[in-house]
């Protein structure tokens, strides 16, 4: 996997702005929790958003491929 693919869609190798965005997200928020947790200030509730919203977006991405796969063979889903 190179960084590109994190940007590109890839079915046409273009651009994909929701992927793009998606990940810029997942950085900053990644950044800022680092920060936190360098300066002592991570609580329990940051803990449980930051994993929330990440993993959250994660596995929400996961299921929605899997969904669409199921749809595009005839599956039932």
């Amino acid at each position: 996997m190179s960084l590109g693919d994190l940007f590109k869609n890839p079915a046409t190798n273009r651009l994909s702005h929701s992927k793009l965005w998606a990940n810029v997200a997942c950085a900053a928020a990644t950044g800022m929790f680092i920060h936190l947790g360098v300066m002592g200030a991570l609580t329990p509730e940051i803990w449980l958003i930051y994993l929330g919203v990440v993993g959250g977006y994660s596995a929400a991405r996961s299921w929605i491929a899997t969904r669409r796969d199921n749809a595009k063979g005839g599956k039932d889903a």
